[in-house]
């Protein structure tokens, strides 16, 4: 895919004019240095409240779409996706793949770049599956909805956000049941989080029912995409976690207007990265669990293996940022202030360390 950052400084103003006048759209009364009024073509409107800035290749209608960047502009203009968007303006000034995304990964560390390409070689043998099957919710029936684990009572999730997720019990297996469903609300798996010593090394896992293993691809979803899709759409931001538990408490402490999804798992597949970028996001935060303190290595001999353990951990840290940063901003909420305890996520030291956290985030580069 064409880096769409690349894309944006390559296109002219004249090509973008063009563009419009191709869908019938030519500048309305006079040009002024910043501004360029147009009919609102974004929503097939008749008056002339489409702005064009100039400066920045941003519009605003002030009729009804608010404010939009050009890939989200030609998003309305042409129900497309995001990548759709990105495509076409690639073929309607010609630039090619070649121009594009591969002239900045030179930029990328080679130890990152080798794990990317070890990753894709990887996934190439893999079977693509676009959706996942869904699973009847009578089998939901099989547990307790009014049993509530106190431990994440405790930790700040209250009862009302555990029944807007589902959250149900599993009283003969002490386990947490934890519905995923896709972003149209389908139940596609089950998983649990077990209270049980024997599981403390697999607290979360598939559930299993008289046999039975309630599995899917956690690589084809994103838990709470359902819920905070509007939240996503509208600020047109993500923070990506690992943990289901991350995004009860997000929805805790914002409501409907989080972005916070869980991959379950350090790792970004490719297909919830595209599921993403298809959402229109302009910003994606990774808010992974804190696995290692960087003060503890301040004087660590480069041999000692947990110094490399670390160094292995940011190195897979930059190479699932490396997913995002060529077609979004892309940062990293890092703790660099000692704010919370080992395996901590960024949301379970409370509201006013998440946002402590996420306003000193570290920004990602393809340069």
């Amino acid at each position: 895919m064409i880096d769409k950052n690349y894309l944006l400084d390559k296109i002219t103003e004249e090509q973008i004019l063009n563009i419009l006048q191709k869908h019938g759209a030519t500048p309305h009364g006079l040009i002024k240095p910043n501004e360029i009024w147009f009919k609102t073509i974004c929503h097939n409107g008749n008056s002339h409240k489409l702005c064009y800035y100039r400066e920045t290749k941003t519009f605003y209608c002030y009729t009804n779409c608010g404010q939009m960047s050009l890939f989200s502009f030609i998003m309305h203009l042409k129900n497309f996706t995001f990548l759709e968007s990105i495509e076409y303006l690639a073929k309607e000034i010609g630039v090619s793949n070649r121009k594009g995304f591969n002239q900045f990964t030179y930029h990328i560390n080679n130890d990152i770049a080798k794990i990317d390409s070890y990753i894709d070689l990887r996934k190439r043998n893999k079977k693509s599956i676009e959706n996942l099957p869904s699973i009847e919710t009578h089998i939901l029936k099989y547990f307790e909805n009014n049993v509530f684990y106190q431990g994440w009572i405790d930790e700040g999730i209250s009862i009302p956000t555990m029944e807007e997720f589902k959250i149900l019990w599993y009283e003969i297996e002490k386990h947490v049941i934890i519905p995923h469903y896709n972003s149209v609300g389908e139940l596609v798996g089950i998983r649990r989080r077990s209270l049980q010593e024997k599981d403390k090394n697999n607290k979360y896992m598939p559930e299993i029912i008289e046999g039975h293993l309630f599995t899917h691809s956690l690589g084809l979803n994103l838990y709470g995409l359902d819920k905070h899709l509007s939240g996503i759409v509208k600020t047109k931001k993500v923070v990506i976690v690992e943990s289901e538990k991350s995004v009860l408490l997000a929805h805790e402490f914002y409501k409907d207007d989080a972005f916070v999804i869980a991959t379950c798992g350090f790792n970004i597949s490719n297909w919830q990265r595209d599921t993403l970028l298809n959402l229109g996001i302009e910003e994606v935060m990774l808010g992974f669990d804190k696995d290692f303190n960087e003060n503890d290595f301040a004087d660590t001999n480069e041999n000692d293996i947990e110094y490399q353990k670390y160094q292995r951990y940011i190195k897979r840290i930059y190479s699932i940022a490396h997913k995002f940063s060529a077609y979004c901003r892309t940062y990293v909420i890092w703790d660099c202030m000692d704010l919370l305890g080992y395996k901590d996520s960024p949301f379970d030291k409370g509201k006013e360390v998440l946002e402590t956290l996420m306003k000193n985030k570290i920004e990602i580069t393809t340069e």
